[in-house]
């Protein structure tokens, strides 16, 4: 994730096809500029926000509905981004720290959840966090609650 302003090589080539990335992070702009050329260079052609993207990015308080899905995946991916940064610097999580994550899933038609306690053994730079012993197991941050230790 990159949350750094476009880039000068984004820029120049935002010029060539005349589109405005001025406030657009660097990602967002990746995205704008290859909805602009992906039939060009073998990718699927852009296609409007669906109804899903839309829905999410409106519980991140994002509004996506005149984006291409390019660029709503890009938007929802830096706002969980900085969720997840805003997480993991409100608990403090540090490896070796106790938390609690709580597991969400819905059976039958209902919500259940379960918790676990986990010690973590490090956080990726993308926020992810990743347990001792858990076998490849980890959470985003906003799934955790900190133990005292």
């Amino acid at each position: 994730m990159n949350l750094t302003s476009s880039s000068q090589a984004q820029k120049k080539l935002a010029s060539v096809f005349d589109i405005d990335i001025t406030n657009d992070t660097f990602d967002v702009a990746a995205a704008r500029l290859l909805d602009e050329v992906a039939t060009a260079i073998g990718h699927e052609p852009a296609e409007p926000s669906s109804d899903r993207q839309r829905a999410f990015a409106a519980s991140l308080d994002q509004d996506v509905t005149e984006d291409t899905k390019r660029v709503a995946s890009a938007k929802i991916g830096e706002a969980l981004f900085v969720r997840n940064q805003e997480a993991i610097s409100n608990l403090g999580l540090k490896p070796g720290d106790q938390v609690i994550r709580l597991t969400q899933f819905e059976y039958d038609g209902e919500l259940c959840s379960f918790e676990q306690i986990f010690v973590i053994s490090s956080i990726q730079s993308n926020g992810r966090v990743f347990f001792k012993g858990g076998n490849g197991q980890g959470a985003w941050p906003t799934q955790l609650r900190k133990l005292a230790n």
